[in-house]
């Protein structure tokens, strides 16, 4: 057990953290006003279910292909809808044939940056029918009812609001609008393409976010919003030069991106048929996505981002107080004095009890957990809410509640045990990350880890440049020990690393090689 013990220790006293989002009670407010109502009518009116009205004259959208004079009422209806909320909306004629429509909200402390929401509204089939509902009046209705919750509201950055044309026949309109932004100069901080977000076919929420090497850390606060603000989604996340949408045109120019999209492996059966249509759309799985779309770009919107940075206690057989330190910084100023940053433990599964730190050197705070008997499992975590009470950061994520900070708990722990002296030699690690085998392998290897609670687990392989390769994993696991296969047919021989990541934590990366 002391190689264990002394392998535990050395993990963690090299684990770094990610940024991490906040929960803000004013985000989730807004993002909830999106309701079956307000997405249904939207979504009937572009897919041509029900009528509407364009130009003040009822019209019925049989069909958004970029070929049909359809295509250009719906551009209207877009544009007099941003124009309906207060916008500065305009046409983008990129081209004889394309149309894109494009409203902004100005930020009020950096204009210059921005952030961009979209999603193509053109669609098939090419006949003089084609709804589309799902592909993609649902990706166009995210931004329609961004745009309309959002407007009302002032911002620090910059928010772009954009409904492409032609992305069904070579992302001509995102493309255009990227190669613009490009030559302008324009300081995209960040772009969320939503394409096809209401099929849901068998009911288990999940979803696909799809990121390059360059996004990641953009993509990382995009999907830690959806854990935060729309818990039941789960996400598969991957990392790879998925170029089927309209991010791809964003990536191409270096600008960072993600894709928004329904699990592939439950795609639309009706995907550009005449079938897709209303009727057709799973609604309580559509506005959960939407919902989670629009806390996402507040957050960046409100660089509501906050920043903990903290090397978890180590189990020992000590029963003497044990000092938590954290780092804790935001572009916001932090609370410090009444309903400053608190540490929350539990100890054998009781209740919580709160902590005021008692040591503070600029964004550097420490706990003093007092000290428990052989054999006592803690579970704790840490809270801090900015300055105004705008939004509370928790780490683990997950945690709510203001004024005091993090009154309502995250859904995982971080977890220490004061072990029972010379019997720990039996003992097994809480976490632990194995060695894969057989190693070298050709070309399938098997990676074990092991939780000491209930975790969010990532699990990541890079090359020797530091590259992603592939995510594995990224979801929930309970405690316990856990198997995840890497197969590597598709890529060359050479050294390669695995790293775990424990509630977005980074527990540690161990080596491997492939020989083909």
């Amino acid at each position: 057990m002391m190689k264990a013990i002394v392998s535990i220790f050395f993990l963690l006293a090299t684990l770094s953290t990610f940024p991490q989002v906040g929960f803000s009670p004013k985000i989730d407010s807004i993002s909830n006003l999106v309701t079956t109502q307000s997405l249904s009518l939207v979504n009937r009116e572009l897919s041509g279910d029900i009528a509407t009205t364009i130009g003040g004259a009822p019209y019925t959208i049989l069909s958004r292909n970029a070929n049909s004079p359809h295509n250009l009422k719906a551009a209207q209806f877009i544009l007099e809808r941003f124009q309906s909320f207060g916008l500065n909306a305009r046409y983008m004629n990129y081209s004889a044939s394309g149309t894109n429509i494009i409203a902004t909200k100005l930020g009020s402390k950096y204009p210059n940056l921005q952030y961009v929401i979209c999603g193509h509204y053109d669609n098939m089939p090419t006949g003089n029918l084609a709804p589309g509902a799902d592909d993609n009046a649902s990706g166009t209705c995210s931004v329609l009812e961004a745009a309309r919750l959002l407007a009302p509201y002032s911002y620090d950055y910059t928010l772009i609001f954009v409904a492409f044309d032609e992305e069904e026949y070579g992302l001509y309109g995102s493309r255009a609008y990227a190669d613009s932004s490009y030559y302008k100069g324009d300081s995209i901080l960040g772009v969320l393409n939503f394409d096809m977000i209401a099929w849901d076919g068998n009911n288990d929420n999940k979803i696909n976010i799809f990121s390059n090497n360059n996004s990641v850390s953009f993509a990382d606060i995009a999907r830690f919003s959806f854990n935060v603000y729309q818990p039941l989604l789960n996400i598969t996340f991957a990392v790879g030069n998925m170029s089927g949408s309209d991010h791809y045109s964003f990536w191409q120019k270096g600008y960072k991106a993600i894709c928004g999209i329904e699990l592939t492996s439950d795609f639309n059966p009706y995907y550009h048929s005449i079938n897709d249509n209303f009727s057709n759309i799973n609604m309580p799985f559509f506005l959960k996505f939407t919902r989670a779309a629009l806390a996402s770009l507040m957050t960046f919107g409100w660089d509501y981002i906050i920043n903990f940075n903290h090397t978890p206690i180590i189990a020992t057989n000590e029963t003497t107080p044990r000092v938590a330190a954290v780092v804790i910084n935001s572009r916001h100023r932090i609370k410090k004095l009444v309903n400053g940053p608190r540490l929350y433990y539990k100890v054998n599964g009781g209740s919580l009890n709160p902590l005021n730190y008692d040591y503070n050197n600029l964004d550097t705070f420490k706990f003093t957990i007092p000290g428990q008997n052989i054999g006592s499992v803690v579970d704790y975590y840490f809270a801090a809410q900015d300055s105004l009470a705008n939004f509370v950061g928790t780490l683990p994520l997950g945690g709510k509640g203001l004024n005091p900070p993090g009154s309502i708990p995250p859904p995982t722990f971080l977890q220490y045990t004061v072990l029972s002296g010379i019997a720990v030699v039996n003992e097994t690690a809480k976490y632990e990350l194995n060695q894969n085998y057989p190693n070298p392998f050709n070309p399938v290897t098997n990676i074990e880890f092991t939780l000491g609670s209930l975790s969010n687990v990532r699990i990541i392989v890079n090359d020797v440049l530091g590259r992603e390769v592939v995510e594995l994993l990224n979801q929930r696991y309970p405690a316990g020990s856990h198997r995840v296969m890497f197969d590597g047919k598709h890529y060359s021989s050479g050294v390669y690393y695995y790293s775990l990541f424990i509630d977005g934590t980074l527990f540690e990366t161990k080596k491997m090689l492939m020989l083909k």
